[in-house]
């Protein structure tokens, strides 16, 4: 609808009020506690696919909500068509989200490994949960099970969780992420019974801390970090960018690091360089790049990021777009995508 709006105010078309309090409508639209996601499917240009579970709504109290965001489709592009700089290299995904740039990359580049990181315990529930699907072959695992009708328990506390990871990805263009500390955290390892879960409140639910299934999952080499089985490329890490030392980035020593739609919130950017800082300082035959993609909705904000990677001794260039468009998205607001390196002055 904001695409349409945009295209026929382009061309000076006069539009009729209703037009208008459609879009206002949707905009204020609330969700229903109660609705589930659905499975969206993007093909790749070699023919495979990536199945991402997604809210069934385009739009979420004033945003896109539980969806892709338009520079993680960007920087997978910008990535198929740069396929050599990712050959048999360790790559460390900053703020993996639902996991689109990760897995699409994964299934169309040869990578050596790829680690997917977030923070809140719900996205890397949904996260963990996107990877089974698109990496686990077999139609009969639990990853594939849980989606089906039948698994009453399974669903209920799938539409919990995922009410609570709209509240988190919701963020609105005008305020950013400032309310993101008042977001309830759900535990994703509670064994209660639907009957329980649809007695309990949301204030009831307890925090827990984020655990993968072990049918699909062991332990990683590092600290709350966690290898798939069935393809020993992929590792999930649980990775809080203002917490911590994260000596452990030392031992995973990654080649490339990714991160899409990362520069939101001035409050999160010192804490974004720090650890950009601690990854890209090179180590012994290991000289890191980092490719970050952001829709550069606040100049502002673009601004103040490049400040602070420069206050590091973190230098950038702007790199050349994707020529070619693979994925569909709306690109109305600047999508920028900076290479970024140790500079040590």
């Amino acid at each position: 609808m904001k695409t349409l709006l945009h295209k026929l105010e382009e061309s000076e078309v006069e539009m009729c009020d209703e037009i208008y309090e459609v879009y206002t409508d949707l905009l204020q639209q609330t969700e229903d506690e109660d609705d589930i996601l659905c499975y969206k499917t993007y093909h790749l240009p070699n023919g495979e696919t990536v199945s991402l579970q997604e809210s069934i709504h385009l739009i979420s109290q004033g945003t896109t909500g539980l969806n892709t965001w338009q520079a993680a489709l960007h920087l997978a592009e910008w990535a198929f068509e740069n396929s050599g700089l990712l050959e048999n290299k360790k790559v460390l995904e900053l703020g993996s989200g639902l996991g689109l740039t990760g897995i699409a990359i994964c299934k169309q580049c040869k990578l050596r490994s790829l680690t997917f990181s977030d923070c809140h315990p719900q996205v890397l529930y949904l996260l963990m949960v996107n990877l089974e699907i698109n990496f686990n072959s077999d139609p009969n695992s639990c990853a594939i099970k849980a989606i089906l009708p039948e698994n009453q328990t399974f669903t209920l506390k799938r539409r919990k969780m995922i009410r609570s990871i709209r509240r988190q990805l919701s963020v609105k263009q005008d305020i950013g992420m400032e309310q993101s500390s008042d977001i309830m955290e759900i535990s994703c390892t509670s064994s209660a019974s639907a009957d329980d879960l649809e007695e309990e409140s949301d204030d009831e639910l307890d925090i827990g801390i984020f655990t993968p299934d072990e049918e699909f999952w062991e332990e990683g080499d590092y600290a709350e970090s966690y290898k798939l089985c069935c393809d020993n490329r992929i590792s999930l890490l649980q990775l809080d960018w203002s917490k911590g030392s994260h000596d452990f980035l030392d031992k995973l020593a990654p080649d490339i690091i990714l991160a899409a739609d990362v520069v939101y919130d001035k409050e999160v950017i010192p804490s974004l360089v720090r650890i950009l800082l601690k990854v890209l300082k090179p180590k012994k035959n290991n000289v890191p790049i980092a490719y970050i993609a952001s829709t550069v909705r606040n100049e502002d904000t673009r601004d103040f990021f490049l400040i602070n990677l420069a206050n590091e001794g973190l230098a950038y260039e702007m790199v050349e777009p994707p020529k070619e468009k693979t994925f569909h998205y709306d690109d109305i607001i600047p999508i920028e995508i900076l290479r970024i390196h140790y500079s040590g002055t």
